[in-house]
């Protein structure tokens, strides 16, 4: 049986008209599976443990965002289960990057061809020993504002609309840009530290791309055993506008203020607390420690990553 956790609400509503799609699928299939709908992310993994326990699920498929997936990480790393995706949200980055097509039943396609995928994931933690596991990226300072900014506004609501979901984080870039200011950060990378100056963020990044697309490690491979830093620092206002553009592309890379790296181990430290942001959900603040636990994931996917 195939386990559906769905986010009727994901992409201001799209998640109900994706999953009555799919499930319309599912009917004319004749395939067996059970549906858990929520209204908030701890009542859904709460139902979908309780499932789980009973045993005889084959698979678990977020329908919704990189939110609702982020979710079900506590309950399927390393547990052999593997975990679907039909992408309804606003970034989309975790279905991106696994080659997960946005259109429902080419996603769901993949969800019942059964073809697999090992994938590393992110162990974060946070002040007292509170830990979040991270399938795409953890981002500290305005990549993480802007992430605060668009979670609690209204446009991200008219984005998704009109089909445009990416659109709220350039919106959310610059409503952040008017309260912040970079700050000095110390980045660890397997015990070795790198200090930068005016830094204006740091991501520590499991797949080449966060924000609904925006390549900020265009080198990193889901399951290479590693982590991705990027760490934008050292530039004024208007010259950070203009690495924007280019985060698109990846050709950031060759700017002389962003600076990529990449270890097993990554922690990044701030003189005033920064939040943090995993798969586009609020996780913690700084200090943040980050370490890869290798190919713990099992996604039910196509493509390279």
């Amino acid at each position: 049986m195939v386990l559906f956790v769905v986010n009727e609400g994901s992409g201001n509503g799209r998640g109900a008209k994706v999953w009555k799609k799919v499930e319309a699928e599912l009917l004319r299939r004749d395939t067996k599976y059970m549906k858990i709908a929520f209204d908030t992310q701890n009542e859904a993994v709460e139902a979908a443990a309780a499932i789980l326990k009973r045993g005889n699920v084959k698979a678990v498929v977020a329908v919704g965002g990189d939110g609702s997936v982020h979710s079900l990480l506590p309950l399927l790393a390393g547990t052999g289960i593997p975990c679907g995706v039909i992408p309804c949200g606003s970034g989309n980055d975790t279905a991106r990057s696994f080659g997960i097509p946005r259109d429902p039943i080419k996603a769901l396609d993949i969800v019942l061809a059964g073809r697999t995928r090992l994938a590393d994931v992110v162990d974060t933690s946070f002040g007292c020993n509170e830990h979040e596991l991270t399938l795409t990226a953890v981002a500290v300072g305005l990549d993480a504002a802007v992430a605060a900014d668009v979670n609690g506004s209204k446009y991200k609501q008219w984005c998704n609309r009109l089909g445009i979901g990416s659109l709220a984080y350039i919106i959310g870039l610059f409503r952040a840009l008017a309260a912040f200011a970079p700050k000095p950060i110390t980045v660890t990378v397997d015990g070795t530290p790198h200090q930068f100056q005016r830094s204006w963020l740091a991501a520590v990044a499991n797949v080449p791309s966060y924000g609904g697309g925006l390549k900020i490690c265009p080198d990193a491979r889901a399951d290479d055993g590693k982590l991705h830093a990027c760490i934008v620092h050292g530039c004024s206002m208007w010259r950070l506008l203009m690495v924007f553009p280019t985060l698109l592309s990846g050709s950031h890379v060759n700017l002389p203020y962003v600076t990529l790296l990449s270890g097993e181990q990554i922690r990044i430290e701030t003189p005033n607390v920064w939040l943090a942001y995993g798969d586009g959900e609020p996780v913690g603040r700084t200090p943040v420690s980050a370490a890869v636990r290798s190919r713990q994931l099992v996604i039910l996917a196509l493509g390279s990553g």
